[in-house]
């Protein structure tokens, strides 16, 4: 992944159970969370390690790479 590029997360709402497992694991510094309790979305992620989308147990969180 280069300088230009950037990990943006998305989620299903409506698969989403908001049971909180992508915050507990998210190493983030700096909090990460969006307004739903859930890992920030539309976001750029600096770490982009893909720990929340693996561990989701609904498969609710899609990544994107995009241009910055």
């Amino acid at each position: 992944m280069g300088k230009s590029e950037a990990v943006l997360f998305s989620i299903s709402w409506n698969a989403c159970i908001q049971c909180g497992v992508c915050i507990a694991i998210c190493p983030q510094e700096l909090p990460f969370v969006s307004d739903f309790d859930t890992i920030a979305v539309h976001t750029p992620c600096a770490i982009a390690c893909m720990i929340c989308e693996t561990i989701c147990p609904v498969s609710a969180i899609t990544s994107v790479l995009r241009s910055a």
